[in-house]
Order: structure tokens, then C-alpha cells, then sequence
């Protein structure tokens, strides 16, 4: 009896143990299944929520340029404005990055690319380009760029920007999957504005220092050691060998950040000089607009407005104006000459000291 309930007793284990490892099976292939329905970009290897050009046209397009990874821009396009006599970087390249920033406006856009590990570049985007994809263009955009112009900053510690104007200057991809807006709030009713990689957690980097501080007042074992915290990300680095090492790569301050007794904060702001725009700062103001050119009726009509004005006006700083403006003073037709109206007193002739010591006599 006791050999019929062993060997009932290790047919239901085994039927027990080939269940799980079918369910094991299809948890594995299903997992499989959606690491393959998510898509992502050959180039960047960002992932897309949803593709709105296909892959086969971006490998197209980048084809007779170089690519260059957005953490690599900088340094790229570093000699560019320098004054060192050597060869210039070639402006064949092209680069992509996600918005995290967009400051929409009437006829361009000022928006900021990432590639969420702590590399940032400023992009501009007018004229065809932004009337082609002001619709598409928004914050979670994947974006490939084309042979760009550059953009020197006004302050030397500020880095390049980027400029875009013509169609086949840039695309734009699909929508970021990863790319989402902080889950923290800043006072009760109002959310954080910060975007954040959602890989990485649901909190943007402020909020998870804040999260650190305020656990250590409650945790004895992060309150009473010299731990801190620190945000970093992975990156990797070629060597003059060609080989790759892995390192970590701190978060970028800026240390031309002051702060003044009231505890304001004096920033510089950021601008490029935009052709046919003016300054234009990184949130979209304007700095210094650019002035346009008046109508030509108008500068004639304020010129006459002025002849009017200083017609039958025969002072010194009614002839000043006329030789700065070039209006060419009326004066009458006389029968005389200089020196006789000098002799009758109808020229305004300055006399000299002796003379005016002479008629006082």
C-alpha cells in the first residue's frame, strides 16, 4: 500500500514540475515577444513608444554623414569658433536626442536635446522646418539632425548651440518610450515639471535627493555615517588603443552659479544670435530683437516733416541739422553781395573782439 501512495505521490510532483516549466516556457517567450515589439533606433539606441519615420529611411538619410553621439557634440564643436590656426571639424555630421525642453513660439522653437545620461545641447528650430513639423515637434520627441549650423554663445562658458532651418536639415523620428514627467510635487497641488528616464525610476534627480535627505532623519544607519549621494551615469570611453572602458560621469553643475544674501539666484542667461531673429535666449525671449528695415515712404515723409520744420530757420543749430540730415538750406537770391550784407547787418557774421570793441565805439 504504502509503494502505490509513493508512487501516486511522485507522479503528481512530476506533473507539478512540468506544469511550472511550461509556464516558465511561455513566461520566457512572451518576455521575448515584447523585448521584440519594442522599437528602438539603430543609431541612438533610444526606444520608441511610436515610430513616425521608418527605420530603413534614418539609415538613409545619416548614410553620406557621420554620426556623432550626443554626448560627443561638445567636444566636436569645440574648435569650431576657435581662433588656433588648424583643420575644422567637417560639418557633415549628424547627431540624435530627445526634447526635454521646448519653448514653442509663432514662426520658430527653442528646445533642448538629451540623450538622458546627463548630456545636454540647445537646439533652434525655424523657418521650413518648423513650419513642416511644428505639429510633431513636443516634449518626449525623438529628433535627427543634419549637417546643423552652429551657434557661437555670447559667454564663453556656455557651450554651442545648434540651428535648423531647411527641410532636410532634421526629422523627427517617433516618441520617446522612456522619456516621462516626474512623478514628485513640488507644493500640494502643483507637479514637477522635470522629465526623467522612467528605466531609472519615477522621480526626477532633485526629488531623489530630497527622498535621500529626508530617509536619514528616520534611518539611524544613514543618519550616523559619512555616506552621501550622488547621481552618475554610465558612459563609455575609447581609448587611444581603440579599446572601451566603462566610467561613471558625475552630474554637471554650473559653477558660474551665484547666489546673493537674500538667497536669489543670479544667473547668466543663455542666448545665440539668430539670423533674421535677433538674441534669443534658451527659454525662447528675446534678448535684442532685431530692428527691421523702415519703408522708404516712411523716411521720406519724416524728412519733408523735417524740411518744414526748419524752413525760414537761419540759426546755428537749425544749420547743424541741415549738413548731418543733407537737406540743402533755401536761401533767397540777392542782388548783393556777402561783404555788403555783412556792412548792413543781415548776415548773422561773428565778429571778432576788436571789431566788436570797434562798434561799441
Amino acid at each position: 500500500m504504502s509503494n502505490l501512495e509513493d508512487s501516486e505521490f511522485f507522479k503528481e510532483l512530476e506533473n507539478e514540475i512540468k506544469k511550472e516549466q511550461e509556464n516558465v516556457a511561455t513566461d520566457k517567450k512572451t518576455l521575448s515577444q515584447k523585448s521584440k515589439e519594442i522599437d528602438s533606433n539603430c543609431h541612438s539606441g533610444l526606444r520608441l513608444k511610436r515610430r513616425l519615420v521608418p527605420e530603413a529611411k534614418c539609415i538613409k538619410g545619416l548614410q553620406n554623414v557621420e554620426y556623432v553621439p550626443l554626448k560627443d557634440v561638445e567636444a566636436r564643436t569645440r574648435s569650431s569658433f576657435s581662433i588656433q590656426v588648424g583643420i575644422k571639424p567637417s560639418p557633415h555630421w549628424s547627431t540624435i536626442g530627445i526634447i526635454d525642453k521646448c519653448f514653442p513660439q509663432s514662426d520658430f522653437c527653442v528646445t533642448r536635446l538629451t540623450d538622458m545620461r546627463g548630456n545636454h545641447i540647445n537646439l533652434y528650430i525655424t523657418g521650413k522646418a518648423y513650419s513642416q513639423f511644428e505639429d510633431a515637434i513636443g516634449m518626449g520627441s525623438v529628433i535627427a539632425i543634419k549637417r546643423p549650423y552652429l551657434l557661437k554663445p555670447t559667454e564663453t562658458h556656455h557651450s554651442i548651440g545648434l540651428h535648423v532651418k531647411q527641410l532636410q536639415q532634421m526629422w523627427v523620428i517617433g516618441q520617446s518610450l522612456d522619456l516621462a514627467r516626474c512623478s514628485g510635487y513640488i507644493t500640494k497641488d502643483k507637479r514637477c515639471n522635470e522629465w526623467t528616464d522612467m528605466r531609472n525610476g519615477e522621480y526626477c534627480d532633485v526629488h531623489l535627493e530630497r527622498l535621500c535627505r529626508s530617509s536619514k532623519n528616520v534611518r539611524m544607519e544613514l543618519a550616523s555615517g559619512d555616506s552621501g549621494f550622488e547621481i552618475r551615469w554610465a558612459c563609455q570611453k575609447k581609448q587611444e588603443n581603440g579599446s572601451l572602458i566603462y566610467e561613471s560621469k558625475r552630474q554637471i553643475t554650473n559653477p558660474f552659479v551665484k547666489s546673493t544674501a537674500g538667497g536669489l539666484n543670479l544667473r547668466m542667461k543663455e542666448a545665440y544670435y539668430i539670423e533674421g531673429k535677433g538674441l534669443v535666449s534658451t527659454d525662447g525671449t528675446y534678448v535684442k530683437k532685431k530692428t527691421t528695415a523702415r519703408p522708404e515712404s516712411v523716411l521720406q515723409a519724416e524728412k519733408q516733416e523735417l524740411e518744414d520744420f526748419l524752413k525760414n530757420r537761419n540759426d546755428p543749430g537749425a544749420e547743424m541739422i541741415r549738413k548731418i540730415k543733407g537737406i540743402a538750406a533755401e536761401t533767397p537770391k540777392n542782388v548783393f553781395s556777402k561783404e555788403a550784407l555783412d556792412k548792413l547787418g543781415k548776415t548773422t557774421k561773428t565778429l571778432s573782439k576788436e571789431e566788436e570793441l570797434a562798434k561799441v565805439k
